[in-house]
Order: structure tokens, then C-alpha cells, then sequence
């Protein structure tokens, strides 16, 4: 394939799509390469923290980043997911199942995933009562009792969606005291939800679909009859592609410069991939946004040199 491309952009939630948007007005020879578009907020109920809507549904947000990315004529989607991304010279090789694209630069904003509590019977049980996504399978526990794992804000969000679906709620929060936003925990003040503070899941119990989990409630040991386990306890960098061609931090994660290069000249990364503290929409929005114009200087400086 002889076609070079300025840029490409691995990943379709909001970093995403925020550098495809600059990359356009900027007209940039680029393309945008994920198997979907919208993003992990695509499967929340409500966001009420993006300027601009006090609250709006996490899918309805999702596809208005979608429908103002694709108002651009200049646009190039390649809806397929990347396998590898090796560097030779000057130009990237990015490989998905469909082919392989050559570009002077990359934005990586793959995003994560959802990390695992990594417990006796957790994979057993996967899609038989352990679930990762309320809003995916929230319903399936209609009046039935569930545990949330994890009083991060997506934990706290989870319950409050929860309880107005289930019979009842308990949330284990491994720290003496949850975390998360206090708006958020004012609205778990519910005879529907038992918060159980400094506790652990120790495994999830069942035959052929969940019956109860074990917990470490404050060192002593307790069982919990529940019908499903959601688990919130953070997320994972999705980097497995280019592992190999680029280091990581301890925790997994890309560093970069204050334009959003990592230490590999050309290779950029945005939103949750990057080692950054908060995990939100208007940072993945402002990364995706800093990646493109600092990949569009990178290629102007290149040109000078």
C-alpha cells in the first residue's frame, strides 16, 4: 500500500474523536481506526459533569461526539481494530485484521478496560451474574439482590442506578471511607443499599450462575446471598498492540509531554491510555485535542528540518 497517511488515530471514544475533529479542521491527511465509535460512556446512564448539559444520557452524548465528528468531508473511518504498530525510520506500520496503513504519525486513544477483581469464580461465573457494565446488564437483576464492588465515582454511580432496579443493593468499598464525589454518595441514602466500608471480595460462589460471595468484612469473614456481583474497581490501559515498540509506567500507562508525545518522536497518546489522575471526559476531550494540533506541529517542524 503506497498511500502515507499525516496521521492516524487508533481508538473511537472521545480523545478519539476530539483529535479527529482537529485533525479535520486542520485538514490533515488522517484516518480514524476502531471497530466502534462513542466510547466507553456510550453504556452510562446519565453524565452530569460534561460542560455544557447539566445532564444528558452517556449514549445520546456519545453519539452527538459521533454525528459532529462525521460532519467533516475529510473524514476517513476505518472501522477495525489494530493488531500491532511497529515504527521503520520515519513512518509507523499500523496492522489491523483488514491491512496494514502507514502514516508519519499516530495518536493512540484505545481507551481501557475493565480490570478484574481476579477472585475464585469471577471468570466462572462472567455473564452469569458477574458483570462489569450496570447499564449493559443492570436489568437483568430487576428485584433480585446484587453486590457493587468498588466506591470510585463509577461504583457510586452504579448503585444509585442500581437501587432503583434492584430488590437490594450492597456496595464494598475496600477503604474505611468512600472516595468518591459526595454528590454522588447523597444520593445512596436509601434503605435499599448497605454500604460496607474497609471489605473485600474474597470469591463468588455459585453453581450455573451466582449465589452468594464470600467477603472480608473488616478481617473477619462473611457471606453475602446475592444474585449478581457488578464490579467497579477501576480500568486497564488498553496497550497490548504496541507493547514492544514503546515502555510504560509501572502502572501501565503512556507518558507524555505537555503536546502529548510519548518518548517515541510521532507516536502521541490521549485519554485513559495516558498517565493522568482523572479519568474524565473533558480531560480525554483536551488530550485528544492537544494530541492533533501537536501532531500537526510535529509534521510542520519535520518539514522544516
Amino acid at each position: 500500500m503506497d498511500k502515507i497517511y499525516d496521521l492516524l488515530i487508533v481508538g473511537g471514544g472521545l480523545a478519539g474523536i476530539a483529535a479527529a475533529i482537529y485533525a479535520a479542521r486542520k485538514e490533515m491527511k488522517f484516518a480514524i481506526i476502531s471497530p466502534e465509535f462513542g466510547g466507553e460512556i456510550a453504556n452510562t446512564t446519565y453524565v452530569e459533569n460534561y460542560p455544557g448539559f447539566a445532564s444528558i444520557d452517556g449514549k445520546e452524548l456519545a453519539q452527538k461526539y459521533v454525528d459532529h465528528m462525521k460532519s467533516f468531508e475529510n473524514l476517513e473511518i476505518i472501522e477495525d481494530a489494530v493488531t500491532e504498530v511497529k515504527k521503520e525510520g520515519n513512518l509507523f506500520w499500523v496492522t489491523t485484521y483488514g491491512g496494514t496503513f502507514k502514516s508519519k504519525t499516530v495518536i493512540w486513544a484505545t481507551g481501557s478496560k475493565y480490570k478484574s477483581l481476579n477472585v475464585p469464580g469471577e471468570e466462572e461465573l462472567k455473564s452469569r451474574g458477574v458483570t462489569y457494565c450496570s447499564t449493559c446488564d443492570g436489568p437483568l437483576f430487576k428485584n433480585k439482590t446484587v453486590v457493587v464492588v468498588g466506591a470510585g465515582n463509577s461504583g457510586l454511580t452504579s448503585a444509585i442506578y442500581m437501587k432503583d432496579i434492584a430488590k437490594h443493593v450492597y456496595l464494598l468499598n475496600k477503604n474505611p471511607t468512600i472516595k468518591g464525589d459526595p454528590v454522588l454518595v447523597d444520593r445512596l441514602k436509601d434503605p435499599k443499599v448497605t454500604i460496607i466500608n474497609s471489605s473485600r471480595v474474597k470469591r463468588i460462589i455459585g453453581e450455573k450462575k451466582v449465589e452468594s460471595v464470600a467477603i472480608d468484612n473488616n478481617g473477619n469473614e462473611e457471606l453475602l446471598h446475592v444474585d449478581g456481583v457488578i464490579v467497579n474497581v477501576g480500568y486497564l490501559p488498553i496497550t497490548e498492540p504496541i507493547k514492544g515498540m514503546i515502555e510504560f509506567d509501572s502502572f501501565g500507562y503512556l507518558s507524555t509531554d505537555n503536546k502529548q508525545m510519548t518518548k517515541v518522536p510521532g507516536f502521541f497518546a490521549a485519554g485513559d491510555v495516558v498517565n493522568n489522575p482523572y479519568k474524565q471526559l473533558v480531560v480525554s476531550a483536551s488530550d485528544g485535542c492537544v494530541a492533533a494540533l501537536g501532531a500537526y506541529d510535529y509534521l510542520i517542524s519535520q518539514k522544516h528540518h
